[in-house]
């Protein structure tokens, strides 16, 4: 890595701050609101925490001690707190935040991991135009961004472990306590941001250790050391995490989290469609001819980035395979790095001039792809919705990213009156079913929604939205108003945060009962204003006819 900076870094670094600010400003100030689930809690965490900061030093202080127990904790939260405060608790600071605080810090690792890597060609250029290169190369791939964008805190805990992999490319052997000791607290921390590292911290690890040689009776005893010292580092991170959250750390080791996110987990198919397309098969392409080719250069360096590229899929497609954005993360470095050996690939050729500039456009037309910017429109909330992309029809849309433009509303207005209705309704402590859980209309987009603006909040009753022992019929009962979707409202497959199929079937049947006027809605009756939300979507209110308390 480099060991002395220049003016023209600090101008490279003014100049890439610049860009990634402008870059968040221009994607986040369209948006309309109303986001919901994921994209809406960890905003909304953000501010609970800032809040109580606010109160006082010591109030959150104990917050955030008491989510260090918790499934997700606000540990990620704190170094974010000086820009949430400056900007209000709004949305574009909470993003802006991210982006700062752990999206530079990010590339910028995959750009020190560059140039711990050895390159035939771009090598010639020196460690500092390598360094530069890979960052801007990290910072042009849209999984980067889209993750943070949506309000995801991961590229925290991503970052923490790119830059332990940086520690390990620098010092492969581990002879220093220190190193084993450092790398150790590294991969707790970025646990501790993130629990499902855990994963992407076990890869690098068990790349490090398959990566040794093994052709001889010294190469085994080397390799037996190193097994032994990076068995160390694992046993550093376990006491680090006891120590910092016992609580988090126990259940993490103590809980089948297969079984708890089964709803999340879906058919290998489904992934392969879904990650294929989430980066451009065409990007893809190259990441995989570079791993193929950069494992035949026969360096240490070069193996590990193929053998913790090889797990990480396995880890993404036939471990978890859980569908929502943030997972992307466990493989976005090692796409980067991919595509830096097909890069080496294309300096072999003759044509190298050319090859280098097709790949440069290739990249840049990806990257406008992935952030919605050749979109007609602005987007939908949902799966391929109705705003074409300019490339809809061309044959080589496929190759190129899935767009994820910002999240634009074209029926805001309709929207903000449902939310003044169920204000209303909630101050005449009338309680509410939403019979609708989609990316289209949800329970939680109203409730975050409220959070942000009113000092009270809804009174939406809890509705299962997934098939299990608790059904949205016992909601139902407890209702005044039922609010009911037609078509039903469900997730589907191509959505953006998603469950396997057929995992709303109550939901769907009780819907369906309502509108088919079926038993089970003779206790109410349908008012006669209804709400039109885009996509042909119309919510309809049922009142009972008479109050809970007379029956």
């Amino acid at each position: 890595m480099m060991t002395q900076l220049r003016a023209s870094d600090g101008l490279a670094a003014l100049l890439l701050l610049l860009t990634v600010v402008s870059l968040v400003i221009r994607y986040i100030t369209p948006e309309t609101g109303f986001y919901w689930w994921d994209y809406a809690d960890y905003h909304n965490y953000a501010i609970l925490v800032a809040e109580a900061f606010n109160q006082s030093p010591s109030d959150g202080w104990e917050f955030l001690g008491q989510s260090l127990s918790q499934q997700k904790n606000g540990l990620h939260i704190l170094p974010l707190l000086p820009i949430i405060q400056l900007g209000d608790h709004r949305r574009l600071a909470y993003i802006l935040s991210l982006a700062l605080v752990y999206l530079i810090p990010f590339s910028l690792g995959m750009g020190a991991i560059a140039t711990e890597l050895p390159l035939r060609h771009l090598g010639q250029w020196g460690k500092r135009p390598v360094f530069w290169f890979t960052t801007v190369l990290t910072l042009l791939l849209p999984m980067t961004w889209i993750p943070m964008l949506r309000g995801y805190p991961d590229i925290g805990g991503a970052m923490v472990l790119v830059w332990a992999t940086w520690l390990y490319l620098r010092y492969p052997r581990l002879r220093q306590p220190w190193q084993i000791l450092v790398l150790g607290a590294m991969i707790a921390l970025s646990i501790l941001l993130r629990r499902h590292f855990a994963y992407a911290a076990l890869t690098v690890l068990l790349a490090a250790a398959l990566s040794q040689r093994f052709g001889s009776r010294k190469d085994w005893q080397k390799s037996l050391i190193l097994w032994l010292r990076l068995a160390m580092v694992g046993i550093v991170s376990l006491i680090v995490m006891a120590i910092v959250a016992p609580e988090f750390t126990q259940k993490a080791m103590t809980t089948d989290f297969s079984s708890r996110y089964q709803l999340w987990s879906l058919p290998l198919g489904v992934m392969l469609s879904r990650t294929g397309a989430a980066y451009g098969w065409g990007l893809w392409a190259m990441a995989i001819v570079g791993w193929l080719v950069s494992q035949r250069w026969g360096q240490l360096g070069w193996r590990v980035v193929g053998m913790a590229a090889g797990l990480s899929l396995a880890v993404v497609l036939l471990k978890l395979r859980y569908g929502n954005l943030h997972y992307t993360l466990h493989l976005t470095p090692w796409l980067v790095l991919g595509l830096l050996a097909f890069t080496e690939v294309l300096l072999d050729r003759v044509q190298r001039r050319w090859g280098l500039v097709l790949l440069g456009a290739y990249v840049l037309v990806n990257f406008s792809s992935g952030l919605g910017m050749l979109s007609t429109g602005m987007s939908p909330l949902v799966s391929d919705s109705p705003s074409e992309s300019v490339l809809a029809r061309v044959s080589l849309k496929p190759l190129l990213a899935k767009a994820h433009p910002p999240l634009v509303r074209q029926d805001t207005a309709e929207l903000e009156r449902l939310l003044l209705r169920l204000q209303a309704l909630s101050q005449q402590q009338q309680t509410i079913a939403l019979l609708a859980a989609s990316n289209q209309v949800n329970a939680s987009m109203f409730q975050s929604e409220a959070f942000q603006r009113f000092d009270s909040s809804l009174t939406l009753l809890p509705v299962a939205i997934f098939d299990g022992p608790v059904s949205p019929l016992e909601t139902v009962s407890e209702a005044d108003v039922v609010i009911v979707a037609t078509p039903p409202q469900l997730i589907e497959l191509q959505d953006e945060q998603v469950v396997r199929s057929q995992s709303q079937t109550m939901i769907r049947l009780i819907s369906e009962a309502f509108i088919q006027n079926q038993t089970i809605a003779e206790e109410f009756r349908r008012l006669p204003d209804s709400f039109e939300l885009q996509g042909g979507v119309q919510l309809w209110l049922y009142e009972r006819r008479q109050p809970r308390a007379a029956q």
